[in-house]
C-alpha cells in the first residue's frame, strides 16, 4: 500500500460523527505473488511452532544448493517455492497428512503441479523410509532432496540457538551420514553450501524476504491483482485452520461494503478488502486445541488467543507497503471505551479502518457456526450487534451495517452463499 499525507479534511462517518481517520491517501501497492508469499509463509512457520523466518531461511537455502549442483532456473523457481511452503500442510485441514495439504496449500496460491509434487515429496528419503509414498533414490524429485536438506540445516541451526557455532558442525558433518536422507550428490552440496559466508549470512539477514524476491525470477509485471489474489489465498489457508470456509471472503466483502456506506475513499475501501482477507492470519500461531476448544476458555488460553491480532500484524508488516493494513488488522480486536485488546486504545487513538473490520468480523462471526455454539440468525445477530453499539462497536458503523449487507450480498454474492 502507498500512503500520502495530505492536507485535506479529516473524513468523517457522520454529520456529528468525530473525527476517527486522518485526511491520507491510502492504496493497495502493486505486487506479485513472491512478495507476497516470501512474508506470509511466517505464518506457516508459527503453525508449526517454527520461529517466524524459518521456511524463508529453507527456501533461500534450498535455491543456493540447487544452484550448487547446476540446476537449471526452472527447478530453482520449484525449489524456492516449494521451501517457501514445504510445511505450509501443517495449517489446514486437508486429508492425507501435511504433505499432501502442503501441495493443496500450493495449488491455492496458483503454483504448477512441479511445485505441488515436491512439496508432498518433501519428507520421501533416498533409503525410501520415507514419507507418505515410500519413493527411493532419482524417483524423488531434486527439488525435493534439496528442500528436505534445507530443512535439516535450519531446523539444526535454529535448535542449537547459536548459528555460527552451529554452522561449524553442520559442515564437520560426514556426507555418508546424511547419505540415507538425501543420497550422496545433495549430501555433499548441502554440507559445501554451509561453509559458503555470504551464503550462511544471508539467512540471518532481515532483507531475506527480499532477496527471496529477487531470486523467484520474473512473475510479470507487479500489481494489485495479484496481491489480492495472494490475499485471497492466504485468507482461504486460514479459513481451513479455523474450519470456517469462506469466512475471510465474507469478512472483506462486509469491510468493503461498510467502508462505502460510511464514505470512504475507494483507495481505503480496496485495502479494507484487503484486510479482511488477511485479518485472522495470525490464528495460524494460536494452538489447534485452544481454537478448537468447544466450552469456555481459561485465563491463559485466552490470552493466547489474544495474541492473534498482533501476531498477524507482524506478518503482514514486513509485506512491502503493508504497514497501514496491518495496524488496523492489530487493531481489529479494539473497542470504542477502551475495553478492547491488544492496546485498550479508545477515542481518536482507535482510528476508522480498525472499528470497520471490528463490526464485519463480529457480524460474520455471529452468523458463523463455532464448536460451542449455532450460527444466530440474522435478526438475532443484528440485535446483538445492536447492543454492542457504541461501547463495543462504533456507533455509525454499526448504523451502516442493514445497508452494506445488502451491498454485500449484491457485489459478492458467493461470498454470502449459506450465509
Amino acid at each position: 500500500m502507498q500512503d500520502a499525507t495530505d492536507s485535506s479534511a479529516p473524513y468523517m462517518t457522520g454529520a456529528t460523527a468525530p473525527a476517527l481517520y486522518p485526511g491520507r491517501e491510502v492504496r493497495v501497492r502493486p505486487g506479485r505473488r513472491i512478495d507476497m508469499l516470501a512474508c506470509l509463509a511466517d505464518g506457516f512457520d508459527l503453525a508449526e511452532q517454527q520461529t517466524p523466518g524459518h521456511a524463508a531461511r529453507v527456501a533461500s537455502l534450498a535455491h543456493d544448493i540447487a544452484a550448487s549442483l547446476g540446476l537449471d532456473d526452472e527447478v530453482r523457481r520449484v525449489v524456492l517455492h516449494a521451501g517457501l511452503l514445504h510445511d505450509s500442510g501443517v495449517s489446514v485441514r486437508v486429508a492425507g497428512g501435511h504433505t499432501a495439504g502442503g501441495g493443496w496449500v500450493a495449488a491455492r496460491f496458483g503454483l504448477d503441479l512441479d511445485v505441488q509434487e515436491a512439496i508432498r515429496a518433501s519428507h520421501e528419503r533416498w533409503d525410501g523410509t520415507g514419507r507418505p509414498l515410500g519413493l527411493d533414490g532419482r524417483d524423488i524429485p531434486w527439488a525435493s532432496l534439496c528442500v528436505q536438506a534445507a530443512h535439516w540445516v535450519c531446523e539444526t541451526a535454529e535448535q542449537a540457538g547459536n548459528p555460527l557455532r552451529a554452522r561449524a558442525e553442520i559442515a564437520r558433518t560426514s556426507v555418508d551420514t546424511l547419505v540415507p536422507a538425501l543420497g550422496p550428490t545433495v549430501a555433499a552440496a548441502a554440507r559445501d553450501v554451509v561453509r559458503n559466508d555470504e551464503t550462511w549470512l544471508a539467512l540471518w539477514d532481515a532483507s531475506l524476504a527480499g532477496r527471496l524476491a529477487i531470486a523467484a525470477g520474473p512473475e510479470g509485471k507487479p500489481s494489485r491483482r495479484k496481491v489480492i489474489a495472494a490475499a485471497e489465498a492466504m485468507g482461504t489457508v486460514v479459513d481451513s485452520a479455523v474450519r470456517e470456509p469462506g469466512r475471510s471472503a465474507r469478512v472483506s466483502s462486509l469491510a468493503r461494503a461498510l467502508g462505502v456506506q460510511v464514505g470512504l475513499p475507494a483507495g481505503h475501501v480496496d485495502a479494507l478488502g484487503l484486510a479482511g482477507l488477511l485479518l485472522d492470519v495470525g490464528q495460524l500461531g494460536v494452538p489447534r486445541h485452544i481454537a478448537d476448544k468447544p466450552s469456555i476458555l481459561t485465563v491463559d488460553e485466552m490470552e493466547q488467543m489474544r495474541r492473534h491480532p498482533g501476531l498477524g500484524a507482524r506478518i503482514l508488516e514486513r509485506i512491502p507497503g503493508m504497514t497501514e493494513v496491518a495496524s488496523w488488522v492489530e487493531a481489529h480486536h479494539e473497542r470504542p471505551d477502551g475495553r478492547g485488546y491488544p492496546e485498550m486504545l479508545t477515542g481518536d487513538r482507535l482510528p476508522l479502518p480498525p472499528r470497520i473490520l471490528a463490526v464485519a468480523d463480529a457480524y460474520c462471526a455471529l452468523r458463523a457456526e463455532r464448536p460451542y455454539r449455532a450460527a444466530f440468525p440474522r435478526d438475532e445477530a443484528m440485535r446483538l450487534m445492536e447492543a454492542g453499539r457504541g461501547a463495543q462497536f462504533d456507533a455509525t458503523v454499526v448504523d451502516a451495517l442493514p445497508g452494506a449487507l445488502l451491498g454485500a450480498t449484491e457485489t459478492d454474492p458467493e461470498a454470502w452463499s449459506g450465509v
